[in-house]
């Protein structure tokens, strides 16, 4: 899980560039499926969630992501940090 904090005058960039990108994620080696979430409450609050085969096809995907230069153009949309999160599911 990605948690990213969008400044409100990006949010509908930020939107915008996400469905851009998303086919190319999507058919990442490894990805069994991704989503972005927007709060309800805080508008400029998201939430991506990633399925991922592996970790190691997770980390693969993000060196992947940082050589598109996928990053720097996320940058100047973010409020502050984003933060990532990796969980194992328990109950599948």
């Amino acid at each position: 899980m990605v948690n990213l904090s969008i400044k409100e005058k990006s949010v509908e960039d930020f939107k915008k560039f996400f469905k851009e990108i998303i086919p190319d994620t999507r058919s990442h080696q490894g990805c069994q499926g991704v989503q972005l979430y927007q709060s309800k409450e805080s508008p400029t609050k998201f939430t991506i969630h990633a399925k991922w085969v592996s970790e190691e096809a997770q980390k693969n995907y993000m060196v992947w992501r940082m050589e598109t230069g996928s990053f720097d153009k996320l940058q100047p949309m973010l409020s502050e940090p984003f933060s990532m999160k990796i969980f194992d599911i328990v109950d599948e």
